[in-house]
């Protein structure tokens, strides 16, 4: 009798659908995806990659912030990185060459010589300061020095000593001229971060006489001063610093050349008595000669210029008293 019970495994067979059969399973679409290329993303290539651009980023950024740095780049890319390293060098050496031409140390020499010569001399000496140490940067310190002095600040003064200051005047001393040999226009600080500028104020003074005043500096930018006569430091050879000063004749006072003007009105009262004569005589002396023989006499006596004369002449003339008397003594007065 033949068994028809199968095997387990056998009926387990018989039952496959026709899926399984072929060998697949049935799964649902969301359950198919292929997962063969799943993995990290940032794996040491791609995060070498970023890095590298980040910092490239950065960099440029950093480069493009300097305007050095991004001249430097772009004589790089230009294959004239070495001459541009050149061009810095020539500039920091002219940037220095400057800084020691500003800050350089100068001094000057000059004779006072002026009449009457037992007058008075005050000699004021005025120190001004110009403070770059702040700027350590070459080129904010070069900026600095070239800037303008502050002369409204109040400068540091002194009065240079002199001989005219200790004349005897009973025993009527006298000096023939009062020599200033290296006195300083400028001077520096060891660094070369601090100016140290120097001016003189030059009073000359004689009782019976006005005051003259000479103010010497070496900046010819430097805004006028009222009332003083300004002289300028130039430099006439290496290291050699004068000013154009031609010495100083003090004005008298009216009442001060009142000898003097008298005594040149006689004269020029000759001169006219003897050029009248000499017209009369058929001579012809013109007007230009006999103004230059009045100047003569003029400066004979100490009137160096007409309009000095003039001025003397006008302020007498204003003693209508003294005028009239002294009128007397011209008509009086005999020429030799």
């Amino acid at each position: 009798m033949e068994n028809n019970d199968k095997n387990p495994k056998d009926v387990h067979e018989l039952l496959l659908s026709e899926d399984e059969e072929s060998g697949k399973t049935s799964y649902d679409d969301d359950e198919v995806e292929d997962t063969r290329h799943k993995g990290p993303f940032f794996t040491t290539p791609v995060i070498v990659v970023l890095v590298v651009l980040a910092l490239s980023g950065i960099g440029l950024g950093i480069i493009y912030s300097d305007p050095i740095l991004t001249e430097q780049f772009e004589a790089l890319l230009a294959g004239e990185l070495g001459e541009y390293k050149e061009q810095l060098r020539k500039a920091q050496e002219d940037r220095i060459r400057e800084i020691e031409n500003l800050t350089s140390n100068k001094y000057g020499s000059l004779t006072l010589f002026y009449s009457p010569r037992d007058s008075k001399v005050i000699i004021a000496e005025k120190k001004f300061t110009m403070d770059c140490s702040a700027h350590t940067d070459e080129t904010l310190l070069l900026e600095c020095l070239r800037g303008q002095m502050d002369y409204n600040q109040n400068p540091v003064e002194r009065q240079v000593d002199n001989k005219s200051l200790h004349l005897d005047h009973e025993k009527k001393e006298i000096i023939e001229s009062i020599p200033l040999n290296d006195i300083p226009i400028q001077e520096a600080s060891e660094d070369r971060t601090i100016i140290y500028r120097y001016e003189y104020q030059v009073t000359i003074d004689r009782e019976g006489y006005y005051p003259r005043v000479f103010y010497m500096t070496g900046d010819k930018d430097r805004p006028a001063i009222k009332d003083v006569e300004m002289l300028f430091w130039t430099q006439r050879g290496p290291g050699i610093f004068a000013v154009d000063f031609r010495g100083a004749d003090l004005m008298p006072k009216p009442e001060t050349a009142k000898e003097n003007y008298k005594l040149a009105r006689k004269d020029v009262l000759c001169v006219q008595r003897e050029v009248e004569k000499k017209r009369k005589e058929g001579k012809n002396i013109s007007d230009s000669t006999v103004d230059g023989i009045y100047l003569e006499v003029l400066n004979r006596h100490g009137f160096k210029t007409f309009g000095e004369w003039n001025r003397i002449d006008e302020a007498l003339n204003e003693d209508k008293a003294w005028v009239e008397e002294f009128n007397k003594e011209l008509k009086a007065h005999k020429c030799n």
